[in-house]
């Protein structure tokens, strides 16, 4: 090789490592600033894939309970989850040896599990695998990236997904910490909403059902995961604060006096200073006036501190609506469930009034087959009750659609099915 080819061959080399040094400057900063653990993932996965300029990358965690690798992001699956052995494939050969695995051809490797490749009809050629350690050395997931877009990954490529993999351990595996924090977090206020439920058979599910109708309203109006968060934590708490209230009102098989309406209405306020006696971390600490505020009115006249319109959190809006379809449609000691038509026509006409017209426009955009599925899961003695196969038939009718179909005197084939479902069966066994 001549000197002018020597110099070109040293100034590609230079130039590519200060692609490297930029890219692996930018990555830590990107990955460091990234809350959640799937964000972390994420910007994980697509900056590792510039960096070491492969197609595809995959950050696997291990399961140690399970013996299991899984992840949250792959390139060319999204979201879906990928979960196997730790024992199988590329990926579980350097979790089971330790060591970094580089292979020029993954399908002459016997090792190589070419299921995923057959499920999405990508073609693995070359695939790098690099262990994953937390910083007491112990293997806690694998890097893998595929294809190599200029030939074959090199040795400057394996030491460049460890270095990679060794910043990025510490900050997912404290991610990791953090989503078990939040799982048995989130394990213990359903717990508790459905303890609070139970103290009267007949509203078994109903906290649930409105965090569910809740999220459903809250997808239409655009909310983000962490206000989406906020939403289940409130709309699971809302009716915290009726352990506060005499069971002999709570159950009582009539229709409650002036003084016993009164006292179930405590049941708000009591909800927040429960709450407010909780710590919440900082982005939640709103928590306790949202799921407090769910029987106020956009007009004022509602309880317990007679906010109006925007002085009532979004959140408490959207609760408001969820809250009334579910208790409007299921069983209570003093009638049956209404029929829908009627449901619908009272929410339609309480807007503006008790409403935000805001929510109920993005309630009556719901999917007719998603609130069925809502109103469905509701376990009764064990069991669950599923309209099975017959939902898929409603699928792309709104309740908007709906409501207009049910007024019309001559019903179509779609409402006609629809009255075998509703109300459902779990209700039919209430009444």
């Amino acid at each position: 090789m001549n000197d002018a080819k020597r110099y070109k061959e040293k100034n590609r080399k230079l130039a590519e490592w200060k692609r490297k040094l930029s890219l692996i400057l930018e990555y830590s900063g990107k990955i460091s600033t990234s809350s959640g653990l799937s964000d972390i993932l994420k910007v994980i996965t697509n900056e590792t894939r510039d960096v070491i300029l492969a197609d595809r990358c995959t950050v696997f965690l291990l399961d140690k309970s399970k013996n299991e690798l899984y992840s949250w992001i792959a390139h060319g699956l999204g979201r879906k989850k990928i979960r196997f052995p730790a024992s199988t494939g590329l990926a579980g050969a350097a979790v089971t040896t330790g060591k970094i695995i580089n292979v020029k051809d993954a399908y002459s490797d016997r090792r190589f599990n070419p299921e995923i490749d057959q499920k999405t009809g990508y073609y693995t050629k070359s695939i790098l695998c690099v262990p994953m350690r937390n910083q007491p050395g112990q293997i806690i997931g694998v890097f893998q990236v595929l294809n190599k877009k200029d030939g074959f990954f090199t040795k400057q490529d394996e030491e460049m997904l460890r270095l990679l993999s060794s910043q990025a351990s510490g900050i997912i595996e404290n991610a990791m910490l953090y989503e078990e924090m939040k799982k048995s977090f989130k394990s213990f206020i359903n717990t508790l909403a459905e303890t609070v439920d139970a103290r009267d058979p007949l509203t078994a599910g109903h906290s649930s059902r409105v965090c569910a109708y809740s999220l459903l309203i809250a997808d239409r109006m655009g909310y983000s995961d962490k206000d989406r968060e906020r939403l289940q934590y409130a709309a699971l708490l809302h009716d915290l604060g009726k352990i506060g209230v005499k069971e002999a009102v709570l159950t009582k098989p009539g229709r409650l006096d002036l003084d016993e309406s009164a006292h179930i209405q405590t049941h708000t306020s009591v909800t927040r200073k429960i709450l407010e006696r909780t710590y919440f971390q900082h982005g939640f600490r709103n928590i306790p006036i949202i799921a407090s505020s769910h029987h106020e009115n956009v007009d004022g006249t509602g309880y317990p501190q007679k906010l109006k319109g925007e002085e009532i959190p979004e959140i408490s809006r959207i609760m408001a609506v969820a809250d009334v379809f579910d208790a409007l449609t299921y069983k209570r000691h003093y009638r049956n469930p209404m029929p829908m038509e009627k449901v619908l026509s009272i929410l339609r006409e309480e807007t503006g009034r008790k409403f935000d017209p805001g929510c109920i426009d993005a309630f009556f955009s719901l999917d007719l087959c998603d609130v069925l599925r809502v109103m469905t899961e509701a376990e009764e003695n064990g069991e669950k009750d599923s309209i099975g196969s017959g939902m898929s038939e409603f699928r792309g009718i709104s309740l908007k659609d709906l409501h207009e179909r049910l007024k019309k005197k001559e019903k179509d084939e779609a409402v006609k099915k629809f009255s075998k479902f509703y109300p459902v069966a779990g209700l039919k066994k209430r009444s």
